[in-house]
């Protein structure tokens, strides 16, 4: 298994693998319709401009996990996880998340997940003790959101 941080890719494998990541990632726009929107025109800006990163994992030219994050002065957020499913299970997703971590500097990163999905991420809440903050309502169907900070008042 080899560790790849998109922004650290030049040229072609970086077109490439931003195309791949795309087409890995976009059973998204079920939720999320304005998905392909956000993924070009926020996401991978934000890679671009030192505001986000993408970290994946390859064996040999499967794609083990991804996480697509975020970090500015407002939030340290995982916007993606995805392990594949032929590798769930096996631990992956616990080295996925520990160099998320890292990258945002919080084991407790803001994230949101779409209600009907929490079975699937139940183990990783609870073994990092994830925080349900709200659950919001704005897409296809509600999602909660971990981790959010309080705002303080000025």
């Amino acid at each position: 298994m080899e560790k790849y941080v998109l922004s650290n890719m030049k040229d072609k494998n970086f077109s490439k693998a931003v195309s791949e990541i795309y087409l890995l990632t976009d059973y998204n726009k079920l939720q999320y319709p304005d998905y392909y929107k956000w993924f070009y025109q926020k996401n991978i800006p934000r890679i671009l401009n030192g505001e986000g990163e993408a970290i994946f994992y390859l064996d040999g030219f499967n794609v083990v996990g991804l996480s697509m994050m975020k970090k500015d002065e407002l939030e340290e957020k995982i916007c993606t996880l995805l392990i594949n499913e032929e590798y769930r299970k096996l631990g992956y997703s616990k080295q996925i998340l520990e160099d998320s971590f890292e990258y945002l500097g919080t084991d407790k990163p803001l994230i949101t997940i779409p209600e009907n999905r929490l079975d699937e991420f139940k183990s990783i809440i609870t073994a990092y003790d994830w925080i349900e903050s709200e659950i919001i309502t704005d897409y296809y169907s509600p999602e909660v959101i971990f981790n959010q900070k309080i705002k303080s008042l000025k």
